[in-house]
């Protein structure tokens, strides 16, 4: 779900009109009501781009970063309502994504909403948010609109047609009771591509901090409009328009989802001639974990939902020897009040025809989240995740049928706090996230992780200075360093951890790890300037030859200037050769494309080589030279289709 925030900052001025931003096609919600800026601002911007074609819905945001401001920017001032399937994220998420939402100044109200009866039988099928197709735009007589208005005696309603307020408003109603109704005809004037929304204003304090005070009606709520177009959805027509679509063939084969859902996050694990495949899934507003496997012959299976009836089952992970096929994977269980992810494993011992139910391998009872999978002695499942079940976020790793339980790798040397309940940026919880493994010789093991402790205020932007002390800058982003722990050998403790990327002054995230045949151990990470915005993020690697203790002084990995390239996965060919693949900007036609390059012991690493064309292209995974990623050269449209589908190439 993306959502664009205060675009009156980012995408739209006032006198300049939208500028180049203005012309990202894709988001679900564009924020109209945000207290620290200036909402009419952000409803010409709304508007605006509805004329021209892009379909999105509402959204209303406190900007509330500091627990000492909550008397004038709380949680739910303002307030974003959406019509949702089920109360769950992703139930939520998919509200948002259809732009089903209202917003108002405060939980209190005003609360609107619009529907339509396009068709004149008397049923209102459609609310804010919606896209209706009509044949012709003379509609029915008894076509009509239908506003609701609760808590909003003292404002005055109006409702909104294409163009929007520089035309004025087509109806304008003043509430005198708790709830009240109104309708009204539905017409379709001088457009093939109209929409209708309904605003509620009132005088007194300012919708916004940058909000002209002198205005006589402020904005205290807003639906998402219903979109009514004859004959076709309506297709953004930007000002900047995306270079046509690449349509070269790259040899990558469909393996996993459907047209118009979201499937991601995808792993893989090759034996022999078979390839076996997991994947997130996102199905009737919940997410499961989705197994395939492709035959010797190229023939896939069909899929195994190993995450049975759960809903918020997420990032899968696969390895496997022989017959034997293990799935690691975070899963609520359905229950996401609180938020509680646990870490479940199931095992296949016949190629991956059937599967035993899930075994919880995390205990603690905080957030257990991001598992990584891989093998020692090629049977016994090592596997590590995040937690925050101590408080900071830390990476546990656990050898199973070996280990008693779970051992915390990533603790020594990180120092937490608190903090005071005066300040809500004193808490210090340095976090270790995203591990990844590497196995030499089915015995040695190395664990890598990205992690914040050398930040001076590690998860905030800035800290609240001593006393008589001026304030203090912070990073932004932290100063995330990529760390490393050793284990020699199933039975040994694992290493305090050490350092691999070893600078300060980059932010460096997501690593990928793996090993060669030499036992020379190679880390991959995405490193990018210590700044919020404007800085393309690039790769780095690193080498170690004693096993993972120490590590070479970084280099660069297919570096382009000009190109954001991020979450890289490194693997090892069938002859032994290092190969990293990663989602690159560098394509001509503007779209996220998969890119690989090798690594050679002497030469370094080469130039980066293109592995998909079609579409935007991201999340790729590795193994023995068999790549997967997410695809979106299945959709049918740039906006409102969120067709995600896994695609796999042989390299090698």
């Amino acid at each position: 779900m993306w959502s664009q925030a205060h675009p009156d900052d980012g995408e739209y001025t006032p006198a300049a009109g939208p500028n180049d931003n203005a012309s990202v096609q894709g988001a679900d919600l564009v924020e109209v009501l945000n207290v620290a800026s200036d909402p009419d601002a952000e409803v010409d911007y709304a508007e605006n781009r509805w004329n021209a074609g892009f379909r999105f819905g509402v959204a209303a945001a406190s900007d509330c970063h500091f627990r000492e401001l909550w008397d004038i920017d709380a949680p739910g001032m303002p307030t974003t309502h959406v019509f949702a399937a089920q109360r769950s994220v992703l139930g939520i998420l998919d509200g948002f994504r259809s732009g089903r939402t209202t917003v108002a100044q405060n939980t209190a109200g005003p609360f609107l909403t619009i529907e339509a009866d396009a068709d004149g039988d008397g049923v209102f099928e459609s609310i804010g948010g919606d896209e209706v197709v009509v044949t012709d735009r003379k509609l029915p007589k008894k076509a009509m609109l239908r506003v609701k208005v609760r808590g909003g005696k003292g404002t005055t309603v109006h409702v909104y047609g294409a163009p929007g307020r520089s035309a004025g408003p087509i109806a304008t109603f003043r509430p005198q009771r708790a709830n009240e109704a109104y309708e009204l005809p539905l017409v379709l004037k001088g457009t093939d591509h109209g929409w209708f929304r309904v605003e509620a204003r009132s005088p007194g304090s300012a919708a916004g901090s940058e909000a002209d005070p002198n205005l006589p009606d402020q904005l205290r709520g807003a639906t998402s409009p219903i979109f009514v177009s004859v004959g076709a959805p309506a297709a953004p027509r930007p000002e900047i328009a995306l270079p046509a679509a690449d349509t070269t063939g790259d040899r990558a084969g469909l393996v996993m989802g459907d047209q118009g859902t979201f499937t991601g996050f995808s792993d893989v694990a090759v034996v022999g001639d078979i390839t076996h495949i997991v994947a997130e899934m996102h199905e009737d507003h919940a997410s499961k974990v989705v197994y395939r496997r492709l035959d010797s012959k190229g023939r896939i299976t069909k899929s195994i939902t190993l995450s049975g009836r759960s809903a918020t089952a997420r990032f899968p992970r696969v390895v496997a020897a022989s017959a034997d096929v293990w799935v690691v994977w975070q899963d609520e269980q359905g229950k996401e009040q609180p938020h509680r992810p646990v870490i479940l494993l199931a095992h296949s011992t016949d190629g991956g025809s059937s599967f035993t139910s899930p075994q919880k391998i995390s205990k603690s009872k905080g957030r257990a989240i991001n598992p990584a999978l891989a093998l020692i002695d090629g049977k016994h499942p090592l596997v590590a995740w995040s937690d925050n079940g101590e408080g900071a976020f830390d990476v546990y790793a656990q050898i199973l049928g070996v280990d008693k339980a779970a051992v915390n790798i990533s603790a020594a040397g990180k120092a937490t706090s608190p903090g005071v309940p005066t300040d809500a940026r004193s808490p210090r919880y340095p976090a270790s996230l995203f591990p990844v493994i590497a196995v030499h010789d089915d015995k040695r093991a190395v664990v890598s992780w990205q992690d914040d402790r050398y930040d001076p205020d590690p998860l905030w932007t800035g800290h609240t200075p001593p006393a008589g002390q001026p304030a203090s800058g912070g990073t932004d982003p932290d100063n995330w360093q990529i760390l490393a722990s050793v284990r020699k050998a199933p039975g040994h403790s694992w290493s305090n951890p050490v350092q691999v990327s070893k600078v300060g002054d980059r932010s460096d995230r997501h690593p990928g790890l793996t090993v060669d045949e030499h036992g020379t151990f190679v880390a991959i990470w995405e490193s990018g300037a210590l700044q919020s915005s404007g800085s393309n993020l690039q790769l780095r690697s690193a080498r170690s030859t004693d096993g993972g203790s120490t590590w070479t002084a970084f280099e660069q990995v297919a570096l382009n200037a000009d190109a954001m390239s991020q979450r890289p996965r490194l693997g090892v060919d069938p002859d032994g050769t290092i190969r990293a693949v990663w989602y690159d900007s560098r394509s001509t036609d503007w779209r996220w494309k998969v890119f690989t390059a090798t690594l050679d012991s002497d030469k370094g690493w080469s130039g980066a080589s293109q592995v998909s064309h079609q579409g935007n292209n991201t999340w790729p995974a590795l193994h023995r030279g068999v790549v997967v990623f997410t695809s979106d050269r299945g959709a049918t449209r740039t906006q409102r289709d969120q067709t995600q589908q896994i695609f796999r190439v042989k390299l090698v």
